[in-house]
């Protein structure tokens, strides 16, 4: 083979080695970037999937304001509330009780 050749290839090995590591560098630096494009597609997905639900169910969307209306706004705040925090709790305690189980 010629000289001019094996250094050719030489060199090219070096430089596939310096995009590699190049390549290893960059992923490390747009990990955070990654993560929050990734919970931005994952909230676009919900979002795009609860309008075509509410499309889907209107009857259920009407019942809904019928009763914000009728009820006072605040008492149905607080069933909200009340909802959501024992809703946390209950996900919270099952993946407790799923890693506790796992260990066993």
């Amino acid at each position: 083979m010629d000289d001019r050749l094996i250094e050719l290839y030489i060199q090219r090995g070096r430089l596939r080695e310096r995009i590699g590591a190049q390549r290893g560098q960059l992923a490390l630096e747009l990990a955070p970037i990654s993560t929050a494009l990734h919970t931005m597609d994952r909230t676009r997905v919900m979002l795009r999937e609860t309008r075509a639900w509410l499309y889907n169910h209107p009857a259920t969307v009407a019942v809904a304001v019928v009763v914000l209306v009728v009820l006072r706004p605040a008492t149905v705040f607080r069933s909200l509330r009340w909802g959501f925090t024992f809703w946390r709790k209950w996900t919270r305690w099952r993946v407790w009780i799923q890693a506790g189980a796992r260990a066993l």
